[in-house]
C-alpha cells in the first residue's frame, strides 16, 4: 500500500537539538576573513613605512645640524692669504665701507739727514671680496707743513697695482719720503723743506671719502757748526811770564844804569853827561 504523496517524510538529516544548524541563519564562528586580513596587512604595511621615512629624515637633520657646529668650530686661527693681483671680471669695485686705510710714521722726530718713513696698511672690512687699485698712484700720500703743501706721491706715481681682496684681507706697503719738495709733472729745483713740524695723511684717489688719521713729525734741525777757539801759549820752563810786545826785554834793550834815557839813533851822545 503505498503512501500518500503529500505526507512523506523529509529525506535530510534529522537536527540534533542543540547544535546550530548550517544554513544562512546559523550564528558566525568569530574568526576574520580573508579580505579584513588583507587591509589589516595594508595598514601595517603603510605604518611601517612611514615610520621608516620619519627616521631616515631625522637622522639626515641630524647629520646636517653636526656639520654645520663642526664647520662653526675652527680647529686652529689660520692667517688669510695675502691679496693677489687677479683679473676683475664677476667682481665689483671696492666702496668707502669696504676698505681702512692705516698710517703710521717710523719715528716721532728725524735727525738731520734722515728720510721719514712711512708704513700704510689697507684693510678689506666688508663682507664680499672687491677689487681695488693699491699702488700709489690711487693711495696719495701727502705731507704738509700747516697750509703748505710740500710732498705728494701722486705727483709722480709709478704704475698702478690692481688688488682682489677677500674680507679680512690686508695689503701693507712702505713709502719714503726723500725730504724734497714736490709738484704736479715733477718740476725740478724746488726748495728743499726746512726744519720743523709736519702732517702726513693718505687718502685714496679711487675710493672717494676713504682716509686715513693724520700722522705729525718733526725735522730737525742740523747741529750748529763748532766753535774755533785760539791755540794756547806755552809759558818758559823757568815759570816766567814772557814779555809783553814793545815791551824793553822784548827787544834786547838794556836800560842805563842812571836812569838817563838813550839817545835816539843818529843823535850825538854827550861826553861831560851834560844834557845837550
Amino acid at each position: 500500500m503505498s503512501t500518500p504523496r503529500g505526507t512523506r517524510p523529509p529525506t535530510g538529516a534529522t537536527p540534533v537539538p542543540g547544535r546550530p544548524g548550517a544554513g544562512s541563519g546559523g550564528a558566525s564562528s568569530g574568526r576574520p576573513t580573508s579580505r579584513t586580513l588583507r587591509v589589516r596587512r595594508i595598514l601595517a604595511l603603510v605604518l611601517l613605512a612611514v615610520i621608516v621615512v620619519g627616521v631616515v629624515m631625522l637622522v639626515k637633520a641630524a647629520i646636517a645640524f653636526g656639520s654645520g657646529l663642526l664647520a662653526d668650530a675652527p680647529e686652529g686661527k689660520v692667517a688669510p692669504p695675502p691679496p693677489q693681483e687677479a683679473a676683475v671680471g664677476g667682481y665689483k669695485k671696492c666702496e668707502v665701507k669696504d676698505l681702512t686705510l692705516g698710517l703710521t710714521a717710523s719715528k716721532s722726530s728725524y735727525a738731520d739727514g734722515e728720510n721719514p718713513s712711512f708704513a700704510l696698511t689697507l684693510t678689506h672690512v666688508g663682507r664680499r671680496p672687491c677689487f681695488v687699485d693699491s699702488s700709489p698712484a690711487s693711495l696719495e700720500l701727502v705731507v704738509t707743513s700747516g697750509q703748505d703743501r710740500i710732498w705728494s706721491s701722486v705727483d709722480c706715481p709709478p704704475a698702478k697695482k690692481v688688488l682682489l681682496m677677500a674680507p679680512g684681507d690686508a695689503y701693507p706697503q712702505t713709502v719714503d719720503w726723500a725730504r724734497a719738495r714736490s709738484a704736479a709733472e715733477c718740476p725740478a729745483d724746488l726748495p728743499a723743506p726746512g726744519a720743523g713740524d709736519y702732517s702726513a695723511v693718505v687718502t685714496s684717489t679711487e675710493v672717494s671719502g676713504l682716509a686715513s688719521a693724520p700722522v705729525v713729525f718733526t725735522l730737525q734741525a742740523p747741529p750748529p757748526p763748532p766753535v774755533e777757539t785760539p791755540p794756547a801759549t806755552e809759558a818758559p820752563a823757568d815759570g816766567t811770564v814772557p814779555p809783553a810786545e814793545g815791551d824793553a826785554a822784548a827787544t834786547d834793550e838794556t836800560a842805563p844804569a842812571d836812569g838817563a834815557v838813550p839817545p835816539a839813533d843818529g843823535a850825538e851822545t854827550a861826553t861831560d853827561g851834560a844834557t845837550p
